[in-house]
């Protein structure tokens, strides 16, 4: 009976992060441009061994933060970014191979200014967020939020990555979240499971993702 009891977590589990995700909010999902930069993830060759290279409908989080600065962050990569200036949105997850992992990317395009704007609310919610905890009872879902060591390359833009470990859905749970900026982009990715996350990857994944944001016309 303990056994099935966790498999079945671990499916809903995988559903919650990987599941059917959020669209982005208003007309940014349908415009030209939000159809071509949903196109440029659409297959990912290059991503690091162990997870698919096609793409799944974009990420959605295991659970609500109460914390509103740890929300924000949530509803960037889960497809929500601020409505303020933006012309455009996409979101798309890819699973791997351990339980419950999931990387998952969110690209959300401003003008170059309304972009810096975002990145420096974005990075100052992060400071804030030490916690990141629902309103369930206990450590059903609570993760302890810390800065994860990357390369200053990678944070372009003013930008941020922390990383996430506690426990969600009663189980433990690692999740890395980066946010950077190219221009006018602001760039989210997430990489975790129960398994827990590599920082390596997420780093490859981190790397890849620029390079693809690069190749737009920003």
């Amino acid at each position: 009976m303990r056994v099935a009891k966790f498999t079945i977590a671990c499916c809903l589990l995988a559903a919650a992060v990987a599941g059917c995700g959020s669209g982005p909010v208003g007309d940014a999902r349908t415009t030209p441009q939000a159809l071509k930069i949903k196109a440029l993830f659409a297959d990912l060759d290059e991503i690091p061994r162990g997870f698919a290279t096609r793409s799944r409908p974009g990420w959605e989080e295991p659970f609500e933060p109460v914390v509103q600065e740890c929300r924000r962050l949530f509803n960037l990569m889960a497809g929500r970014p601020a409505r303020k200036g933006l012309t455009a949105a996409t979101t798309a997850s890819y699973l791997g191979e351990g339980v419950g992992q999931t990387a998952a990317v969110s690209l959300a395009l401003y003008g170059s200014r309304e972009a810096a704007d975002q990145m420096d609310e974005l990075a100052q919610a992060s400071r804030k967020c030490t916690t990141a905890r629902d309103q369930a009872p206990g450590e059903v879902n609570r993760l302890t939020v810390a800065p994860l060591a990357v390369p200053e390359s990678i944070l372009e833009g003013g930008g941020v990555a922390r990383r996430l470990v506690g426990r969600v859905g009663g189980y433990p749970y690692e999740m890395h979240l980066i946010v950077a900026r190219q221009g006018g982009a602001v760039i989210g990715l997430v990489n975790g499971g129960m398994s827990g996350a590599d920082a390596r990857t997420t780093e490859e994944l981190a790397r890849l993702v620029s390079r693809k944001v690069a190749t737009l016309d920003l």
